[in-house]
C-alpha cells in the first residue's frame, strides 16, 4: 500500500518537483539527531521544499504593480471590484440554480407573466416568506429566460444579500449600469451618488432595442441596507421597452409594500411545498448521505416538512435528523413545526454543550455585525464579555491573559462554529471573508432571544466601535486604515474596508455621536482613508447620521458644504482633501477667536481638523490661506440623465429638453425629481438624431427645433417625426418664437434673412424677408442677438456691440419700430422681452479701464424709453433670460480671465441687483423660467446643474451696486533677492502693488503694504530690490528721419520710502512688450532695439545707453554642422535619383544634373545667411544675468556675455528651425534644452546644447509635442511634458536614462503648461490649470492642488525652491503653498526667509509666528 501510494504521488507530480538522493540508512532509521549526514539532508529537504512552496504561493498571490498616480490606481481598483462582485453573483446564480427542484408549474406562470409584461410595462414581483426558495427560483429563472425571449437577450442578475456591496443601494446600481455600458460597448465614466446612478440607470435602458431584449433579475430587495438609502423609486426607471424585470422579497417585509405601491408590478405568489416536493426532496437527501430511517421517523419528519412547507424548514429538519440513529428512543424525537422555534432548539442545543454565554455572545455578535464578523473579530470581541470569560473558566478552566482585548482560544469556538454549520455560512464582505447567517430571519430570531433592551444592542455596537478603533490600553488588536507596501518607491495602498465602513457605522448605532465626530467625521487620516478607499458619497451619509435633531452642529453642516463644494474634485482624486479643506477653511478658522477670555470659540472640531491637514501622511499640497469658494453660498445639484457631454439646452412652457453629443434628447420636469421625464424618440425616416448646437421647444412643448451648425430640423416631440428639415444653409440659424409659440422665427447670422414657419400648419413657410438695421453688424460671427421670448407676434433682435435694436413683427415681415440706446458709447450685448418690458442689455465705460452694464427699459406698448437700471463693473454677461414671471432678469456671466461663472439677477422693480451664486467652470448654456429651477451646463460635462435662486433672493448680503470694490487678480509675482521675506504682487489692476511678508503667519491673509495708482496700463512697471522702476511718457520722436516711439520718463518708486525717489526725462527708451524687458543688477534695463535686430543695455542711474549687444558672425553657416548633418544631407541628395536612372543617364544629363544640386545648395546656403538678418523672436536670461540667448524665426541662435557684451557662439542646425519657446536654460546659462524638428530625419528631437562651446552635447530622438521644458542647474536631468498626454518625461543626458511617469486622471497638458525643477533636481511643479509637485527620483506623482479660478502667475521661493508663491485672477490675496510636512520622506527645513529684519513695522514680540 505505502509502495502504491508513492507511486500514485510521484505520478501526479512534475518531474520539477522530484529530487533524487542517496543517504544511508543507520541503526536508528533516518535520524538528523545522531547522524550528521540525514541533518544535512532534513536541512537542505527543508530549505528546498520551503523555497519552492514560498516560490509557488508569491506566483499564485502575485500582486499587480501599482501604475499611476493615486486617483488613476483608485479608479483601476474600483473598476476591478465591481467586475469581482458581477462575477460572484453569477456564479453563485449557476450554483443555486443546479439545485433547483421543486416548482417546475411556477416556472411557466413567470413565464406568461413575464410574456404579459412586455405589453402593460409591469415588474413581475415574486413574494414568498422567509426560506421559501426564492434566490433558488430567480437563478433558475435567470437561465430559463434567453430562451423563452425572442432575439438576443441578455439577463443582468443580482442576489442582494449576498455581499456587502449588494446591500448598497450606489453600489448595486453600479454594477448593474458597468454591465450595461460593457453590453453596448459604451466607454463612459459610471457616477457613485444614489440620484446620479438611477438617472443613468434609465439613460442606458433606453439603448435597449427589440432585437437585444434584457431582463433584469433582483433577489432579495428587503434584503437593502437602510443606511445607504434604501430607496425604491429607481425601479420605476426600469420599467421601459424591451425591458423585462423580475424582483423577489419577503412577504411581511416593508419592500414588498413599497412595490406593490410605488412600482407597477403583476405580483406572484411562490407557491409552498407539495407532497411530492417534500417527498422527493427528502429522498434526494437521504440517498446522497447513504442514510435511512425508521417508519417513525419517517412520519414524524415527514408530518413536520407537511406543517411548514418551505425549503428552509427542510433543511433544518433534515439536518436534526443526522443526530438520530435507528435505536434513538421515539419519546426522545421531536422537530418543531415552525422554522423559527426549530433554530431557537438548535441555540438551547448549543447552549447546553458549549455554555449560554459563549452561544449568546457569539449569535449576538453575528447579528449586530455590520453584514457579517470576521473570525479574529469574534475571537477578540468574546474575550471582551466578562460573562464569556467567568464561564470558560468554570466550564474549562480556561484563564486568559490580563488584556481588555484578548481573544479566547480558538478551539472553543470552531466547535461552536461547527455545530451551527448549514446556519452560518463565510460570505465576502468589505474586502474579506466574514461569518454571517444563512437566512436574514436568523438574526430576528437571536435578537428577539437575547436582547431585552436597546442598552444591551448599544453595548454590543459599542464594544465593536472600541476595538475597531483599536486605542483600548493593553490591546493586542492592530486596526490601521490601511496597509502599505513599497514597491520601486511607490507606496500602494490596501484599505482596511472593515474600519472604514464599521467604525462609524458602530459609533451611529451605539449612539456616541461625540465619538463619531473625533475619531472619524473631523480625523483626517480618517476621512482622507474613507474618502480614498471608499467614496465621498459614504462620507456624506456618515454626516447625515451625524446631525442631532435637537441640537444643530456648525461643524458638521460647514464640513458638509465643504464637501458638497468640493465634491467633484474629490470624487476624482480624495487624495486633495487637505489642499480642499484648507483652501476653502482657513480665513474662517484663522478669524475664530473668542471675544473675551472664557468664551468658547464657534467652532469646536474643524480647528483640529484643519491642524491635522497640515501634516499628512501623504504629500499634499497645502495653500497658506483660503484660495477657493468658501461655504455659505448658493450650490448647485447635479442632475443626471445623459451618458455623453451636454451640447444643449431648452425649456419650454412645462418642461425642458436637453441634447448630448451622441444624440440623445432627454425631457425633464419642473419639479423635485431628480431624473428625466423620458428619453425622446429617436428621429423617423432618413433624418438622424443630431448633436444640437441649441433647442427650441415650441407649441406648447409638442415640437422640438434643432439647429446644428448650419442646419436646422423640425420634429414632434411625442413620435419624433420629423416636420422640417433645412441643411447646409450659407450661415447659421437662430431661432426664437412668437405667438406663444405657434410661429417659429429663424434669423441667420451674418446675413438679413429671416424666415417666418406656421407651426400649427406643420412647419409652412409664411415669410421669407430681409431686415436690415441703420448701421451693419460688426462681427462676423456670432453678430445676431434675438429675445428668447416675445409679445404677441413680436420678436427684438440687435446686433452685437451696437447701439440700436428693432423690432419684428412675425405676422408682418416687417420691422416697425427701432429702439436706441441712450448714449452712442453703448455696446448691445443681449436683449429680451418680458410682458411688460423690452430690455436692451448696454455696456457702457465707466470710470478708468472698467465698464458696466446698463438695461435700458422700453414700454412693450407704446416702445418708449421708460428708465435704466444699473449693474456693476463685476458683470460679463454672455446670457440673459426672464425669470418669476417677468419680475426679474436671470443673467449668466462665465469669465473667461478667471475660468469661473457668476449668476446674478436684477429685480426689475426694484432694481435690486444681486451676484448670487458662484462656481467654478464656464457655463455654456442657461436656462431659468422659475427662480426655483435655473439650470446650466458647462463644456464637456454629461450632466445637468440645478441652483434653487429663491432661496436666497432676499439675502441682502448678495446685493452688489457700482460702489462695491472690483475684485482683482495678481498679475505677476516678484521675489526680492536682497530682502527674502519679502514678495511684492504687480495687480491685475494697473497702478496697485502690493508686499506681502512671507515670513510672518500673522500676515498670510493680508500684505504689509498697498500702493494704488501708481502707473497707468500704458506704462511699463518693473521691480527690484522694493524699488518700483516705471517706464512712463510715450511718445513719439523724430531725431530719425523715421518717427520712432520711445518712453521719455522714468520714476522710481521707493516701497519702504512710500515715495517717489526720482524723477528722470528726456530718455529714449524703446517700448518693448513687457516680457521683452529685464532689470538687471545696478539698475541696468535690458531690452530690445526698435528693429529688434540687437540687446540694449539702458542704465537708468544715468539715463544713457550703457551698451549695445549685437552679432558678430566668425564663422560660416556650414562650419558649425555636426556630421550626422552633412550626411544626411548627402543621402537626401542622393536619394533624389532612383538607381535605375542613374544607369541610363547621359553625361550631359549627369552634367545638368549635378549643376542643378549645386545651384540648389548654393540657394539654401544664401537663404540661411539671409536668415541670420532677421528680428529677434525672443530671448532667454540666465540666472545669474550673465547669459543671454536669442532667437530669430531662423535655423540658428545666438549666444552673447551680459559681462563683456560680446556675441559668443552661435548655434546652428541646417535641418530644424530653432525656438525657444519651448526652451529651458540652466541657471549659470551653461546648458540650453530646445525642441525642435529634423526637416531631413523627419523626426523630432529635444536637443542638449552646450552653449560655452556651441555645439550639441545630447540628442533625444522622437519627441513630439513637446510643450514645456525644466531643466536641472547641472543639466543633469531634463523634465518634458507632451501636449495631448497626461504623462512627464524624465531625461538624464549624461547617464543615458529616460523614464516616464503618469500623471492624474485629469492632466491636460498644453502650451501654456509651465514646468519647474525644485529641491535640487529630485521634485518637479507643473502648471496645467492644476499645480501638480513629482517626485523625479521614484518616478512617481505626489500631490495635486485644482484651483476653482485660473491661476495667472506661479514663482518658487524659499531654500532650493520648495515653495510655490501663486497669483490667482480673481483674488489679490498671495498664496504660498508647501508639501505638508512629513518627519520621514520629506524633512523640513527652517527657510531662509526667516533671517531677516521686518522692514514695514510688522514685528511681533512673539518669534513663534515665523514659518
Amino acid at each position: 500500500m505505502i509502495i502504491e501510494f508513492i507511486k500514485s504521488c510521484i505520478f501526479k507530480l512534475r518531474h520539477t518537483n522530484i529530487h533524487e538522493t542517496n543517504v544511508s540508512w543507520g541503526r536508528k532509521g533516518l535520524s538528523a539527531k545522531h547522524n550528521r549526514s540525514h541533518q544535512f539532508y532534513v536541512e537542505r529537504l527543508c530549505s528546498h521544499f520551503q523555497r519552492t512552496v514560498t516560490t509557488s504561493l508569491n506566483r499564485l498571490m502575485q500582486v499587480r504593480q501599482a501604475k499611476g498616480s493615486y486617483d488613476l490606481q483608485r479608479k483601476e481598483v474600483s473598476r476591478l471590484r465591481v467586475e469581482e462582485e458581477i462575477q460572484r453573483h453569477v456564479r453563485f446564480g449557476k450554483t443555486l440554480a443546479q439545485g433547483y427542484a421543486f416548482r417546475q408549474d411556477f416556472l411557466m406562470e413567470v413565464r406568461c407573466a413575464l410574456e404579459a409584461s412586455s405589453s402593460s410595462k409591469k415588474a413581475v414581483l415574486i413574494l414568498g416568506e422567509s426560506g421559501s426558495g426564492k434566490s433558488t427560483t430567480l437563478a433558475k429563472l435567470a437561465q430559463l429566460i434567453p430562451s423563452w425571449i425572442p432575439g438576443d437577450a441578455k439577463v443582468l442578475i443580482c442576489f442582494v444579500g449576498l455581499t456587502s456591496d449588494s446591500r448598497n443601494v450606489p453600489l448595486l446600481l453600479q454594477t448593474l449600469c458597468l454591465q450595461l455600458a460593457n453590453i453596448y460597448s459604451l466607454k463612459t465614466e459610471i457616477s457613485e451618488s444614489l440620484s446620479e446612478l438611477s438617472s443613468e440607470l434609465c439613460s442606458l435602458l433606453g439603448l435597449v432595442t427589440e432585437d437585444r431584449p434584457l431582463t433584469l433579475v433582483l433577489d432579495g430587495l428587503d434584503n437593502l441596507s437602510e443606511e445607504h438609502e434604501a430607496g425604491l423609486s429607481w425601479l420605476s426607471n426600469t420599467l421601459l421597452p424591451n425591458v423585462f424585470t423580475v424582483l423577489s422579497a419577503s412577504t411581511q417585509s416593508k419592500c414588498a409594500h413599497v412595490l406593490q405601491s410605488q412600482v407597477k408590478v403583476t405580483v406572484l405568489s411562490l407557491p409552498a411545498l407539495n407532497r411530492e416536493d417534500i417527498t422527493s426532496g427528502l429522498v434526494s437527501r437521504l440517498s446522497s448521505d447513504f442514510r435511512q430511517l425508521t417508519e417513525n421517523q419517517w412520519s414524524l419528519l415527514f408530518e413536520s416538512c407537511l406543517s411548514s412547507p418551505s425549503p428552509l424548514y427542510l433543511n433544518l429538519a433534515y439536518a436534526e435528523t443526522r443526530k438520530w440513529s435507528s435505536f434513538t428512543p421515539k419519546e426522545s424525537l421531536n422537530i418543531p413545526t415552525d422554522p423559527n422555534k426549530l433554530f431557537v432548539s438548535i441555540l438551547v442545543s448549543l447552549e447546553r454543550e458549549h455554555g449560554p454565554c459563549l452561544v449568546r455572545r457569539t449569535a449576538l455578535l453575528i447579528s449586530l455585525s455590520r453584514s457579517g464578523v470576521t473570525e479574529e473579530e469574534l475571537l477578540v470581541l468574546l474575550g471582551r464579555d466578562d460573562h464569556v470569560i467567568r464561564e470558560m473558566a468554570v466550564l474549562h478552566h480556561q484563564t486568559l491573559p490580563v488584556s481588555e482585548f484578548s481573544p479566547v482560544p480558538y478551539a472553543f469556538v470552531a466547535r461552536l462554529l461547527h455545530g451551527l454549520k448549514g446556519y452560518v455560512t463565510e460570505m465576502e464582505s468589505d474586502g474579506t471573508w466574514v461569518l454571517g447567517w444563512t437566512h436574514a430571519e436568523f438574526t430576528c430570531v437571536v435578537l428577539q432571544r437575547y436582547t431585552t433592551t436597546e442598552d444591551s444592542i448599544k453595548a454590543v455596537h459599542a464594544d465593536f466601535a472600541d476595538y475597531f478603533n483599536g486605542n483600548v490600553p493593553n490591546s493586542q488588536v492592530f486596526q490601521p486604515l490601511a496597509w502599505i507596501r513599497k514597491e520601486k518607491g511607490r507606496r500602494c495602498y490596501e484599505f482596511n474596508l472593515r474600519k472604514l465602513y464599521c467604525l462609524p457605522y458602530h459609533y451611529i448605532h451605539s449612539e456616541q455621536i461625540i465619538p463619531l465626530l473625533t475619531q472619524c467625521l473631523f480625523n483626517y487620516e480618517f476621512l482622507l482613508h474613507k474618502l480614498w478607499g471608499l467614496s465621498i458619497c459614504h462620507v456624506e451619509e456618515d454626516l447625515k447620521a451625524a446631525v442631532i435633531p435637537d441640537k444643530e452642529i456648525l461643524d458638521v453642516k460647514v464640513l458638509g458644504q465643504v464637501l458638497c463644494l468640493s465634491h467633484s474634485v474629490l470624487l476624482k482624486d480624495p487624495c486633495q482633501l487637505a489642499s480642499q479643506l484648507l483652501g476653502r477653511l482657513e480665513r474662517i478658522i484663522s478669524q475664530d477667536k473668542p471675544v473675551a477670555s472664557g468664551d468658547p470659540r464657534r467652532y469646536s472640531y474643524l480647528h483640529d481638523l484643519l491642524a491635522q491637514c497640515k501634516s499628512s501622511s501623504l504629500p499634499v499640497l497645502v495653500p497658506s490661506y483660503t484660495c477657493l469658494l468658501p461655504p455659505g453660498g448658493l450650490v448647485h445639484t447635479l442632475l443626471s440623465g445623459h451618458m455623453s457631454a451636454v451640447t444643449a439646452l431648452a425649456h419650454g412652457r412645462h418642461y425642458i429638453v436637453s441634447c448630448s453629443s451622441d444624440g440623445m434628447l432627454n425631457l425633464w420636469s419642473l419639479d423635485e425629481q431628480a431624473g428625466p421625464v423620458r428619453c425622446l424618440p429617436r428621429a423617423h425616416g432618413s433624418a438622424v438624431d443630431w448633436a444640437a448646437d441649441s433647442l427650441t421647444l415650441c407649441l406648447d412643448d409638442s415640437v422640438l427645433v434643432l439647429q446644428m451648425g448650419h442646419c436646422l430640423q423640425v420634429r414632434e416631440v411625442d413620435s419624433g417625426k420629423v416636420l422640417y428639415v433645412e441643411k447646409d444653409s450659407l450661415d447659421v440659424p437662430v431661432v426664437t418664437t412668437a405667438c406663444d409659440g405657434r410661429l417659429l422665427v429663424v434669423f441667420y447670422d451674418g446675413s438679413h434673412l429671416v424666415k417666418v414657419f406656421d407651426l400649427v400648419q406643420s412647419c409652412l413657410l409664411l415669410r421669407c424677408v430681409n431686415l436690415a438695421l441703420e448701421f451693419e453688424p460688426i462681427h462676423k460671427d456670432q453678430s445676431i442677438l434675438v429675445s428668447r421670448h416675445s409679445v404677441k407676434d413680436y420678436v427684438l433682435f440687435a446686433y452685437r456691440d451696437g447701439g440700436e435694436a428693432a423690432i419684428f413683427s412675425a405676422k408682418v415681415g416687417v420691422a416697425p419700430v427701432t429702439l436706441k440706446a441712450q448714449h452712442p458709447a453703448a455696446s448691445i450685448q443681449a436683449v429680451e422681452i418680458s410682458s411688460q418690458y423690452l430690455l436692451l442689455f448696454c455696456r457702457y465705460p465707466y470710470k478708468r479701464h472698467n465698464e458696466i452694464i446698463h438695461i435700458e427699459l422700453f414700454s412693450s406698448t407704446s416702445f418708449q424709453y421708460l428708465r435704466s437700471i444699473l449693474g456693476c463693473s463685476q458683470d460679463y454677461i454672455s446670457q440673459v433670460t426672464i425669470a418669476g414671471g417677468g419680475s426679474h432678469i436671470v443673467a449668466f456671466c462665465p469669465a473667461p480671465h478667471s475660468a469661473t461663472t457668476e449668476i446674478i439677477i436684477w429685480n426689475l422693480e426694484t432694481e435690486d441687483h444681486k451676484h448670487i451664486a458662484r462656481f467654478p467652470g464656464l457655463l455654456a448654456h442657461g436656462v431659468c423660467s422659475d427662480l426655483r429651477y435655473c439650470l446650466g451646463f458647462c463644456p464637456g460635462e454629461r450632466f445637468l446643474r440645478m441652483w434653487n435662486l429663491g432661496s436666497r433672493i432676499n439675502d441682502q448680503t448678495l446685493t452688489y451696486n457700482v460702489h462695491k470694490a472690483h475684485s482683482d487678480g495678481t498679475n505677476e509675482i516678484v521675489t526680492m533677492q536682497r530682502y527674502p521675506r519679502y514678495v511684492v504682487c504687480l495687480s491685475t489692476r494697473p497702478g496697485t502693488v502690493r508686499i506681502w511678508n512671507v515670513a510672518r503667519t500673522r500676515f498670510k491673509g493680508r500684505p504689509v503694504q498697498v500702493e494704488h495708482g501708481l502707473f497707468s496700463s500704458s506704462d511699463i512697471a518693473l521691480v527690484r530690490d522694493l524699488k518700483l522702476y516705471i517706464l512712463s511718457d510715450r511718445a513719439t520722436v523724430n531725431f530719425t528721419n523715421t518717427p520712432t516711439s520711445v518712453y521719455q520718463t522714468l520714476l522710481v518708486y521707493d516701497l519702504l520710502k512710500k515715495s517717489y525717489i526720482k524723477k528722470q526725462t528726456g530718455l529714449f527708451i524703446v517700448p518693448c512688450p513687457r516680457q521683452d524687458y529685464q532689470l538687471l543688477e545696478g539698475e541696468i534695463l535690458l531690452g530690445l532695439s526698435e528693429t529688434r535686430d540687437h540687446l540694449i543695455l539702458w542704465d537708468l542711474d544715468s539715463g544713457y545707453i550703457k551698451g549695445r549687444i549685437k552679432t558678430s558672425y566668425k564663422e560660416t553657416l556650414l562650419s558649425s554642422m555636426d556630421r550626422d548633418s552633412q550626411i544626411i544631407s548627402s543621402k537626401e541628395k542622393t536619394g533624389l535619383v532612383m538607381p535605375w536612372d542613374r544607369r541610363t543617364e547621359t553625361q550631359t544629363a549627369k552634367r545638368r544634373r549635378q549643376e542643378r544640386e549645386v545651384k540648389r545648395e548654393k540657394d539654401e546656403q544664401q537663404r540661411l545667411e539671409k536668415e541670420k538678418f532677421n528680428s529677434i523672436d525672443q530671448y532667454l536670461l540666465s540666472g545669474d544675468e550673465q547669459v543671454v540667448i536669442c532667437s530669430y524665426f531662423a535655423h540658428h541662435l545666438n549666444v552673447f556675455s551680459m559681462i563683456s557684451e560680446e556675441h559668443l557662439h552661435t548655434l546652428e542646425d541646417r535641418w530644424s528651425l530653432l525656438s525657444l519657446r519651448t526652451a529651458a536654460f540652466t541657471h549659470t546659462g551653461g546648458y540650453l534644452v530646445v525642441s525642435n524638428y529634423s526637416e531631413a530625419q523627419h523626426a523630432p528631437y529635444l536637443t542638449l546644447w552646450d552653449t560655452q562651446q556651441g555645439r550639441v552635447r545630447k540628442r533625444l530622438k522622437n519627441e513630439p509635442g513637446v510643450c514645456c521644458i525644466a531643466i536641472s542647474n547641472d543639466a543633469c536631468r531634463v523634465v518634458f511634458g507632451i501636449a495631448g498626454f497626461n504623462k512627464l518625461k524624465v531625461w538624464e543626458p549624461f547617464r543615458r536614462k529616460h523614464k516616464t511617469i503618469s500623471g492624474y486622471g485629469s492632466l491636460n497638458l498644453n502650451w501654456s503648461s509651465l514646468l519647474f525643477i525644485t529641491e535640487g533636481q529630485s521634485k518637479a511643479i507643473l502648471l496645467s490649470e492644476a499645480v501638480s509637485i513629482w517626485d523625479l527620483d521614484n518616478g512617481t506623482m505626489l500631490s495635486v492642488f485644482t484651483p476653482d479660478s485660473k491661476i495667472l502667475t506661479i514663482a518658487s521661493h524659499g531654500p532650493d525652491n520648495s515653495t510655490l508663491l501663486l497669483g490667482f485672477s480673481d483674488m489679490s490675496t498671495l498664496i504660498s503653498m508647501t508639501v505638508s510636512k512629513q518627519e520621514t520622506d520629506f524633512p523640513q527645513t527652517k527657510s531662509s526667509t526667516a533671517h531677516g529684519k521686518d522692514l514695514f513695522g510688522e514685528s511681533s514680540s512673539s518669534e513663534d509666528e515665523e514659518d
